[in-house]
Protein backbone atom coordinates (compact mmCIF):
# COMPACT_ATOMS: atom_id res chain seq x y z
CA UNK A 1 0.00 0.00 0.00
CA UNK A 2 1.16 3.38 -1.20
CA UNK A 3 2.35 5.56 1.68
CA UNK A 4 0.48 9.36 1.73
CA UNK A 5 -0.74 11.73 3.83
CA UNK A 6 -4.58 10.31 4.17
CA UNK A 7 -4.54 8.93 7.76
CA UNK A 8 -7.60 7.03 9.09
CA UNK A 9 -8.27 8.58 12.70
CA UNK A 10 -10.45 7.11 15.43
CA UNK A 11 -12.81 9.48 16.86
CA UNK A 12 -15.29 9.35 19.73
CA UNK A 13 -16.35 12.84 20.45
CA UNK A 14 -13.76 13.87 23.11
CA UNK A 15 -11.04 16.02 23.94
CA UNK A 16 -8.20 13.96 23.12
CA UNK A 17 -9.62 12.22 19.49
CA UNK A 18 -10.38 15.60 18.65
CA UNK A 19 -7.11 17.28 19.59
CA UNK A 20 -5.32 14.48 17.38
CA UNK A 21 -7.58 15.08 14.38
CA UNK A 22 -6.73 18.98 14.36
CA UNK A 23 -3.07 18.41 15.02
CA UNK A 24 -2.37 15.55 12.35
CA UNK A 25 -4.67 17.91 9.66
CA UNK A 26 -1.91 20.77 11.00
CA UNK A 27 1.12 18.59 10.58
CA UNK A 28 -0.21 18.41 6.56
CA UNK A 29 -1.91 14.95 7.33
CA UNK A 30 -5.33 14.47 5.63
CA UNK A 31 -7.38 12.81 8.30
CA UNK A 32 -10.55 10.90 7.64
CA UNK A 33 -12.63 10.40 10.54
CA UNK A 34 -13.94 7.03 11.85
CA UNK A 35 -16.26 6.57 14.83
CA UNK A 36 -16.88 2.84 15.95
CA UNK A 37 -21.12 2.60 17.20
CA UNK A 38 -20.03 -0.12 20.10
CA UNK A 39 -23.49 -0.49 21.50
CA UNK A 40 -27.19 -0.56 20.11
CA UNK A 41 -30.68 0.69 21.45
CA UNK A 42 -28.91 2.17 24.49
CA UNK A 43 -30.86 3.33 27.64
CA UNK A 44 -29.45 6.86 27.01
CA UNK A 45 -28.19 9.22 24.67
CA UNK A 46 -24.49 9.50 25.52
CA UNK A 47 -23.36 7.29 21.92
CA UNK A 48 -25.25 9.39 19.88
CA UNK A 49 -24.52 12.53 21.47
CA UNK A 50 -20.68 11.41 21.14
CA UNK A 51 -21.00 10.49 17.31
CA UNK A 52 -23.34 13.74 16.80
CA UNK A 53 -20.26 15.86 18.26
CA UNK A 54 -17.54 13.95 15.82
CA UNK A 55 -20.01 14.72 12.50
CA UNK A 56 -19.88 18.40 13.86
CA UNK A 57 -16.05 18.12 14.76
CA UNK A 58 -15.23 16.72 11.61
CA UNK A 59 -17.88 19.08 9.44
CA UNK A 60 -15.81 21.61 11.04
CA UNK A 61 -12.58 20.47 9.98
CA UNK A 62 -13.95 19.83 6.65
CA UNK A 63 -12.97 16.12 6.64
CA UNK A 64 -14.51 12.90 5.89
CA UNK A 65 -16.79 11.23 8.86
CA UNK A 66 -17.47 7.58 9.02
CA UNK A 67 -19.75 5.88 11.67
CA UNK A 68 -18.63 2.23 11.11
CA UNK A 69 -21.60 -0.19 13.07
CA UNK A 70 -19.68 -3.26 15.02
CA UNK A 71 -22.04 -3.63 17.63
CA UNK A 72 -22.48 -7.52 17.19
CA UNK A 73 -18.93 -8.35 17.46
CA UNK A 74 -18.12 -5.61 20.30
CA UNK A 75 -20.82 -7.79 22.14
CA UNK A 76 -19.72 -11.03 21.01
CA UNK A 77 -15.68 -9.85 22.40
CA UNK A 78 -15.52 -7.80 24.66
CA UNK A 79 -18.81 -7.90 26.35
CA UNK A 80 -19.01 -11.61 26.87
CA UNK A 81 -15.36 -11.89 27.36
CA UNK A 82 -16.40 -9.04 30.28
CA UNK A 83 -19.31 -11.36 31.46
CA UNK A 84 -17.41 -15.05 31.73
CA UNK A 85 -14.55 -12.96 33.51
CA UNK A 86 -16.38 -12.81 36.42
CA UNK A 87 -18.10 -16.13 36.01
CA UNK A 88 -14.29 -17.29 36.16
CA UNK A 89 -14.13 -14.97 39.84
CA UNK A 90 -11.74 -12.56 37.97
CA UNK A 91 -11.60 -9.24 36.99
CA UNK A 92 -11.68 -8.24 33.44
CA UNK A 93 -9.84 -5.52 31.60
CA UNK A 94 -12.05 -4.58 28.54
CA UNK A 95 -10.38 -1.72 27.39
CA UNK A 96 -6.88 -3.63 26.79
CA UNK A 97 -8.79 -6.39 24.59
CA UNK A 98 -11.04 -3.76 22.74
CA UNK A 99 -8.05 -1.99 22.15
CA UNK A 100 -6.70 -4.96 19.76
CA UNK A 101 -9.80 -6.69 19.21
CA UNK A 102 -12.10 -3.76 17.70
CA UNK A 103 -10.56 -0.56 18.19
CA UNK A 104 -6.90 -1.36 15.94
CA UNK A 105 -9.12 -4.50 14.02
CA UNK A 106 -11.75 -1.98 12.17
CA UNK A 107 -8.81 1.15 11.78
CA UNK A 108 -6.56 -1.01 10.06
CA UNK A 109 -9.45 -3.04 8.04
CA UNK A 110 -11.37 0.57 7.01
CA UNK A 111 -7.98 1.55 6.20
CA UNK A 112 -7.10 -1.16 3.94
CA UNK A 113 -10.43 -0.59 1.95
CA UNK A 114 -9.96 3.07 1.64
CA UNK A 115 -5.98 2.35 0.48
CA UNK A 116 -4.88 4.16 3.54
CA UNK A 117 -1.87 3.60 4.89
CA UNK A 118 -1.77 5.28 8.26
CA UNK A 119 -3.90 4.91 10.83
CA UNK A 120 -3.99 7.12 13.93
CA UNK A 121 -5.95 7.78 17.55
CA UNK A 122 -5.73 10.35 20.46
CA UNK A 123 -3.60 7.72 23.16
CA UNK A 124 -0.98 9.62 24.89
CA UNK A 125 1.47 7.17 23.63
CA UNK A 126 4.89 7.13 21.95
CA UNK A 127 6.04 5.05 18.68
CA UNK A 128 9.79 4.86 18.21
CA UNK A 129 11.64 3.26 15.50
CA UNK A 130 14.65 1.42 16.20
CA UNK A 131 16.41 -0.53 13.11
CA UNK A 132 13.18 -1.23 11.73
CA UNK A 133 12.03 -2.35 14.71
CA UNK A 134 8.55 -0.41 16.34
CA UNK A 135 8.15 -0.16 20.06
CA UNK A 136 5.69 1.47 22.44
CA UNK A 137 7.02 3.83 24.73
CA UNK A 138 5.22 6.01 27.73
CA UNK A 139 3.63 9.27 26.87
CA UNK A 140 5.67 12.03 28.05
CA UNK A 141 2.21 13.31 30.05
CA UNK A 142 2.95 10.86 33.75
CA UNK A 143 -0.50 11.20 34.60
CA UNK A 144 -1.82 9.69 30.90
CA UNK A 145 0.17 7.66 29.99
CA UNK A 146 -1.71 4.83 28.22
CA UNK A 147 0.87 2.40 27.07
CA UNK A 148 -0.55 -0.12 29.91
CA UNK A 149 -3.47 -0.67 27.87
CA UNK A 150 -1.37 -1.11 24.34
CA UNK A 151 0.45 -4.05 24.94
CA UNK A 152 -1.16 -6.54 22.64
CA UNK A 153 -0.57 -4.67 19.72
CA UNK A 154 1.82 -5.98 17.03
CA UNK A 155 4.34 -4.73 14.89
CA UNK A 156 2.21 -4.82 11.84
CA UNK A 157 -0.02 -2.30 13.90
CA UNK A 158 2.64 0.27 15.45
CA UNK A 159 4.15 0.32 11.91
CA UNK A 160 1.23 1.85 10.45
CA UNK A 161 -0.41 3.68 13.78
CA UNK A 162 0.46 7.68 14.63
CA UNK A 163 -0.07 9.05 18.61
CA UNK A 164 -0.53 13.23 17.71
CA UNK A 165 -0.74 13.31 21.48
CA UNK A 166 2.32 11.02 22.85
CA UNK A 167 4.34 13.78 23.59
CA UNK A 168 2.37 16.47 24.87
CA UNK A 169 0.49 16.74 28.11
CA UNK A 170 -3.25 16.60 28.79
CA UNK A 171 -3.01 20.46 30.10
CA UNK A 172 -1.98 21.23 26.42
CA UNK A 173 -4.47 19.44 24.93
CA UNK A 174 -7.11 20.95 26.77
CA UNK A 175 -5.99 24.37 25.81
CA UNK A 176 -5.51 23.23 21.88
CA UNK A 177 -9.14 22.00 22.28
CA UNK A 178 -10.60 24.92 23.75
CA UNK A 179 -8.56 27.25 21.56
CA UNK A 180 -10.35 26.19 18.09
CA UNK A 181 -13.70 25.40 19.64
CA UNK A 182 -13.00 21.27 19.26
CA UNK A 183 -15.35 20.52 22.06
CA UNK A 184 -17.62 21.85 24.38
CA UNK A 185 -15.55 23.47 27.26
CA UNK A 186 -18.00 21.43 29.30
CA UNK A 187 -17.25 17.96 28.17
CA UNK A 188 -15.82 16.48 30.77
CA UNK A 189 -13.02 13.12 30.90
CA UNK A 190 -15.38 9.75 29.80
CA UNK A 191 -15.85 7.31 32.56
CA UNK A 192 -14.14 4.10 32.63
CA UNK A 193 -15.65 1.55 30.88
CA UNK A 194 -17.82 2.94 28.34
CA UNK A 195 -20.63 -0.05 28.33
CA UNK A 196 -20.96 0.33 32.22
CA UNK A 197 -23.70 3.22 33.39
CA UNK A 198 -22.15 4.81 36.15
CA UNK A 199 -19.41 2.38 36.32
CA UNK A 200 -21.66 0.07 38.03
CA UNK A 201 -20.64 -3.00 36.79
CA UNK A 202 -22.74 -5.42 39.63
CA UNK A 203 -26.08 -3.65 38.48
CA UNK A 204 -25.17 -3.95 34.96
CA UNK A 205 -24.24 -7.47 35.45
CA UNK A 206 -28.14 -8.04 36.87
CA UNK A 207 -29.73 -5.99 34.68
CA UNK A 208 -28.05 -7.26 31.53
CA UNK A 209 -26.80 -10.70 32.20
CA UNK A 210 -28.73 -12.24 35.71
CA UNK A 211 -29.82 -15.75 33.84
CA UNK A 212 -26.04 -16.41 34.25
CA UNK A 213 -25.02 -15.35 37.95
CA UNK A 214 -28.59 -16.12 39.32
CA UNK A 215 -27.73 -19.79 39.90
CA UNK A 216 -24.82 -18.82 42.09
CA UNK A 217 -26.45 -17.71 44.94
CA UNK A 218 -24.68 -17.39 48.72
CA UNK A 219 -21.28 -18.22 49.88
CA UNK A 220 -18.85 -18.73 52.64
CA UNK A 221 -16.74 -15.60 53.68
CA UNK A 222 -13.40 -17.31 55.02
CA UNK A 223 -9.99 -16.57 56.51
CA UNK A 224 -6.87 -17.54 54.81
CA UNK A 225 -6.58 -20.48 57.14
CA UNK A 226 -10.02 -21.46 55.94
CA UNK A 227 -11.98 -21.00 58.66
CA UNK A 228 -15.88 -19.61 58.04
CA UNK A 229 -16.40 -16.22 59.18
CA UNK A 230 -19.66 -15.67 57.32
CA UNK A 231 -21.70 -15.24 53.83
CA UNK A 232 -21.96 -13.29 51.12
CA UNK A 233 -24.51 -12.91 48.09
CA UNK A 234 -22.43 -14.21 45.06
CA UNK A 235 -18.20 -14.34 44.57
CA UNK A 236 -18.81 -12.05 41.67
CA UNK A 237 -20.08 -9.06 43.85
CA UNK A 238 -16.30 -8.71 45.07
CA UNK A 239 -13.00 -7.86 43.81
CA UNK A 240 -10.02 -8.19 45.25
CA UNK A 241 -8.63 -5.52 47.32
CA UNK A 242 -12.19 -4.72 48.22
CA UNK A 243 -12.97 -3.58 51.54
CA UNK A 244 -16.90 -2.93 51.90
CA UNK A 245 -20.01 -4.87 50.88
CA UNK A 246 -19.19 -7.79 54.20
CA UNK A 247 -22.31 -7.00 55.91
CA UNK A 248 -21.06 -7.80 58.49
CA UNK A 249 -18.20 -6.29 61.41
CA UNK A 250 -14.57 -6.75 61.97
CA UNK A 251 -12.19 -5.96 64.48
CA UNK A 252 -10.06 -4.19 61.85
CA UNK A 253 -10.35 -3.58 58.76
CA UNK A 254 -10.34 -6.63 56.39
CA UNK A 255 -10.30 -6.67 52.33
CA UNK A 256 -10.67 -9.51 49.87
CA UNK A 257 -7.89 -11.50 48.88
CA UNK A 258 -8.96 -14.28 46.68
CA UNK A 259 -12.15 -15.67 45.13
CA UNK A 260 -12.78 -19.16 44.42
CA UNK A 261 -15.28 -19.10 42.02
CA UNK A 262 -16.21 -23.07 42.08
CA UNK A 263 -16.52 -22.84 45.13
CA UNK A 264 -18.20 -19.59 45.59
CA UNK A 265 -16.02 -18.44 48.26
CA UNK A 266 -14.32 -15.22 49.16
CA UNK A 267 -11.29 -15.03 51.22
CA UNK A 268 -11.24 -12.27 53.65
CA UNK A 269 -7.99 -11.07 54.95
CA UNK A 270 -6.01 -7.90 56.97
CA UNK A 271 -3.96 -5.24 54.76
CA UNK A 272 -0.90 -7.34 55.52
CA UNK A 273 -2.34 -10.64 54.54
CA UNK A 274 -2.98 -8.99 51.11
CA UNK A 275 0.40 -8.38 49.59
CA UNK A 276 2.24 -11.34 47.08
CA UNK A 277 5.72 -11.62 46.88
CA UNK A 278 4.80 -12.36 42.72
CA UNK A 279 2.49 -14.16 40.13
CA UNK A 280 2.11 -16.04 37.23
CA UNK A 281 1.39 -14.59 33.80
CA UNK A 282 -0.40 -15.92 30.93
CA UNK A 283 -1.63 -14.90 27.05
CA UNK A 284 1.84 -12.87 26.92
CA UNK A 285 2.36 -10.61 23.70
CA UNK A 286 6.04 -8.92 22.79
CA UNK A 287 5.18 -5.69 21.21
CA UNK A 288 9.13 -5.56 19.72
CA UNK A 289 11.10 -8.37 20.48
CA UNK A 290 11.05 -11.44 22.72
CA UNK A 291 12.61 -11.42 26.07
CA UNK A 292 15.49 -13.68 27.37
CA UNK A 293 14.25 -16.98 29.19
CA UNK A 294 15.44 -14.93 32.19
CA UNK A 295 14.55 -11.34 32.67
CA UNK A 296 14.59 -7.71 34.77
CA UNK A 297 12.32 -5.12 34.48
CA UNK A 298 9.59 -3.26 36.19
CA UNK A 299 6.36 -4.29 35.99
CA UNK A 300 2.89 -2.38 36.21
CA UNK A 301 0.02 -4.44 37.58
CA UNK A 302 -3.12 -2.15 37.26
CA UNK A 303 -3.67 1.13 35.12
CA UNK A 304 -3.67 3.59 38.33
CA UNK A 305 -0.13 1.87 39.65
CA UNK A 306 3.13 2.54 38.88
CA UNK A 307 5.76 0.19 37.85
CA UNK A 308 8.26 -1.73 40.64
CA UNK A 309 11.22 -3.26 40.07
CA UNK A 310 11.03 -7.37 39.16
CA UNK A 311 12.59 -10.83 38.52
CA UNK A 312 10.98 -12.75 35.49
CA UNK A 313 11.26 -16.42 34.24
CA UNK A 314 9.34 -17.61 30.75
CA UNK A 315 7.72 -20.91 31.85
CA UNK A 316 7.09 -21.48 28.62
CA UNK A 317 6.29 -18.74 25.38
CA UNK A 318 2.94 -17.86 27.08
CA UNK A 319 3.59 -18.05 30.47
CA UNK A 320 5.75 -16.26 32.93
CA UNK A 321 6.71 -16.19 36.69
CA UNK A 322 7.07 -12.65 37.91
CA UNK A 323 8.75 -11.87 41.23
CA UNK A 324 8.47 -8.77 42.69
CA UNK A 325 11.64 -7.30 44.24
CA UNK A 326 9.31 -5.85 47.14
CA UNK A 327 5.77 -7.68 48.11
CA UNK A 328 2.78 -5.64 45.65
CA UNK A 329 -0.42 -5.37 46.77
CA UNK A 330 -3.86 -6.83 45.88
CA UNK A 331 -2.80 -9.00 42.88
CA UNK A 332 -5.76 -9.36 40.80
CA UNK A 333 -6.27 -12.23 38.37
CA UNK A 334 -7.70 -11.06 34.97
CA UNK A 335 -6.26 -7.94 35.13
CA UNK A 336 -3.31 -6.83 32.90
CA UNK A 337 0.41 -6.58 33.89
CA UNK A 338 2.72 -5.19 31.26
CA UNK A 339 6.70 -4.72 32.09
CA UNK A 340 8.93 -1.73 31.06
CA UNK A 341 12.69 -1.39 30.59
CA UNK A 342 13.00 2.07 31.22
CA UNK A 343 9.69 3.58 28.92
CA UNK A 344 9.52 0.83 26.46
CA UNK A 345 6.93 -1.74 26.65
CA UNK A 346 9.09 -5.31 26.65
CA UNK A 347 5.79 -7.45 27.32
CA UNK A 348 2.34 -7.43 28.38
CA UNK A 349 0.25 -10.61 29.51
CA UNK A 350 -2.95 -11.45 31.97
CA UNK A 351 -2.78 -11.99 35.26
CA UNK A 352 -3.49 -15.51 35.86
CA UNK A 353 -2.95 -16.19 39.54
CA UNK A 354 -1.00 -14.46 43.08
CA UNK A 355 2.10 -15.97 44.52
Amino acid sequence: MTKNKKVLVGVSGGVDSSAAVYLLQKQGFEPVGITLKVIANTKDSKFENEIQRTKDLCTKLGIKHIVKHVEQDFHDTIIMDFVNTYLDGQTPNPCVICNKFIKWKYLMSVADEMEIHYVATGHYVIVKENNGIYEIHQGSDPKKDQSYYLWQLSQKELARTIFPLGEMTKTEVKAIANEHSLVPESLGESQDICFIPENDYRQYLHENFGEKFEHIGKGEMINPKGDVLGQHDGFYNFTIGQRKGFKMGFNGRRYVKNLNAEKNQIVIATDDEIFSNGMIIDKINYPSDEVERVFNGDIQIRYNSKPVPCHGEMLDENTAKILFQEPQRAITPGQSAVMYHGTKVILGGLIKEML
